[in-house]
């Protein structure tokens, strides 16, 4: 069992996906560390920045024998709520046509997600941050409003999964 990737072996695997060179895009990244900097993490946990890349790691574990129980994708969204406002959605309101291959929100990324709670049993959360922009070009940063919901979306999680 060594050789399969820790992401696969720990009960839970709480993922912040997003680019932080496109502002808030970079909000899931941006928890990630904070927890890392601020808090003792279970050791239960695996606690990673995927940037854009969960795609890849989700088929990792779909493809396991040994996978999480739960699964956290922490991202930033535009669902036209207020800039910095955080909440959870369902599997079911992630669009399934693909915009871009930077989202986490378009398959396959929402597809695998389904899959490994329907047919794997695993539990799925996506925790949500309310974007104010996205830049078009490269602008590293987050906006105000989405800053000040890293440390409010950390607690969250510690809440609900570091136990």
């Amino acid at each position: 069992m060594e050789y399969l990737p820790v992401y696969c072996r720990k009960k839970t695997l709480i993922a912040g996906c997003g680019n932080k060179l496109f502002g808030d895009d970079g909000f899931g990244p941006e928890v990630v560390e904070y927890l890392i900097n601020h808090h003792s993490i279970p050791e239960n946990i695996c606690l990673l920045d995927v940037g854009t890349g969960i795609r890849k790691i989700l088929f990792t574990i779909s493809l396991s024998e040994v996978r999480p129980e739960v699964i956290v994708i922490i991202d930033a969204v535009d669902k036209e709520r207020g800039p910095g406002e955080i909440f959870e959605i369902s599997l079911d309101e992630i669009p399934e046509e693909k915009i871009d291959d930077f989202s986490i929100h378009q398959v396959p990324s929402s597809n695998l997600l389904k899959e490994l709670q329907d047919l794997c049993s695993v539990k799925v959360s996506v925790l949500a941050c309310q974007i104010k922009t996205i830049p078009e070009s490269i602008q590293s940063g987050l906006s105000e409003p989405v800053k000040k919901a890293v440390p409010l979306m950390a607690q969250k999680i510690i809440e609900e999964y570091f136990k």
